[in-house]
């Protein structure tokens, strides 16, 4: 009697197999959240299928950009540590006149010293000058800066979602939108100064809510920044990872962003790894902010309180204009937050981000520990000699 099955002769068994269906999302609750969703598209085909646009310049062209930017910064940087030779920070402030125009090197504080270069030479100024020529704090009168704070925490948020698209155009935009929502952050400051009477005083007031607003949504503005970073490498290297976009470089050094091809990366790494990557650059960003902050709260207090004492006012002004403080200045420059953040954001751009993640944020913390412990104590040292 022959067997119902085929094993009696000889066939192959079939195998079950288990068929497996693609997550729909790489979200548990896709609901809950928007960075889990693509952002919508046409930003994209709008703003990055025209070659007259920044998406779509050159390796070539960028580095014109970059060498310009570069030297440009270094020839403010001579004339601001020129001027600031023979300024006296505990006088400097006094009474401004209605069309005094804004210039970088002058009406210096320690917090403009110590700014990154992009807000000291480029934002801060367009913020000003855009104040000056539409009279927005004054015209705009209801408008107040916790308002604008709000704007710029909301498109933070927009930015975070840009940044976690699996599109690299779309995360280009994410890093634009986020340079936007950084001059909403001095423009904020920019009107708080024009309707409070204290226009061209780059002071920071601790004791006010609008500084605590600003604080907080700075601090929510990082929080998008890494949860669009974290989301996106959950995309590139999670357990779950689709096939991302890959572009040529040979060809994008010539003839700019080239049309992506799908291809499947092999390397990939558990939730807990990514999240302990961005973790460590959320760390030393939050460091760094914290350690820049103080140290221009520590400076402001010693070098911009006038003192009675003629030889301590005399001895106040050397060690402002020490090489040691200017050392210091120019390294809080370098390595405060919002420098930071711009190498995460041009990371981004260069489409490096796992590059950098690799080892910069415990170099960068390294560096801001070690600067700011350094401060800490020359700062003691002055408080000392100066009996504050």
């Amino acid at each position: 009697m022959e067997p119902a099955s085929g094993r009696g002769r000889g066939l192959p068994t079939p195998k079950a197999t288990r068929t497996e269906h693609p997550r729909s999302s790489l979200c548990p609750c896709p609901t809950y959240t928007a960075y889990w969703t693509p952002p919508p598209s046409w930003p994209r085909h709008l703003l990055c299928e025209s070659k007259l646009l920044p998406c779509s310049f050159s390796q070539l062209c960028w580095l014109g950009i970059a060498g310009v930017a570069f030297i440009y910064f270094f020839i403010m940087d001579i004339v601001l540590f020129t001027r600031f030779r023979d300024t006296d920070l505990a006088k400097e402030f006094g009474f401004v006149t209605p069309g005094e125009i804004y210039l970088p090197f002058t009406r210096l504080s320690v917090k403009s010293i110590l700014n990154d270069h992009p807000s000291q030479f480029i934002i801060a100024p367009s913020t000003e000058y855009f104040d000056m020529l539409t009279h927005f704090s004054s015209v705009f009168y209801f408008i107040t800066p916790n308002m604008i704070s709000l704007a710029h925490l909301v498109c933070g948020f927009i930015a975070g979602k840009f940044l976690a698209s699996d599109h690299l155009q779309d995360r280009r935009i994410g890093v634009v939108l986020f340079e936007l929502r950084t001059w909403l952050d001095a423009f904020d400051g920019t009107v708080h100064r024009a309707q409070a009477g204290l226009r061209l005083h780059y002071n920071s007031t601790h004791s006010t809510l609008g500084y605590l607003v600003d604080s907080v949504f700075d601090t929510l503005g990082g929080c998008f920044l890494s949860f669009g970073m974290f989301f996106y490498l959950m995309k590139r290297f999670g357990p779950s990872r689709v096939p991302l976009p890959v572009r040529s470089n040979v060809k994008d050094a010539k003839d700019g962003p080239t049309p992506e091809i799908s291809q499947t990366r092999d390397d990939a790494y558990s939730v807990r790894y990514l999240f302990l990557k961005v973790l460590s650059f959320g760390v030393c960003l939050g460091v760094a902010a914290k350690g820049w902050d103080q140290a221009v709260e520590d400076f402001t207090h010693v070098f911009q309180v006038p003192l009675k004492d003629p030889e301590l006012s005399m001895l106040q002004y050397t060690y402002c204009h020490s090489y040691t403080t200017i050392t210091i200045f120019y390294l809080w420059r370098i390595f405060g937050s919002q420098s930071i953040f711009n190498y995460i954001l041009l990371a981004f751009y260069m489409d490096k981000i796992w590059e950098f993640l690799r080892w910069m944020p415990f170099i960068l913390l390294s560096v801001v520990v070690v600067l700011y412990i350094i401060t800490a104590v020359y700062i003691h040292q002055i408080r000392l000699d100066l009996h504050l």
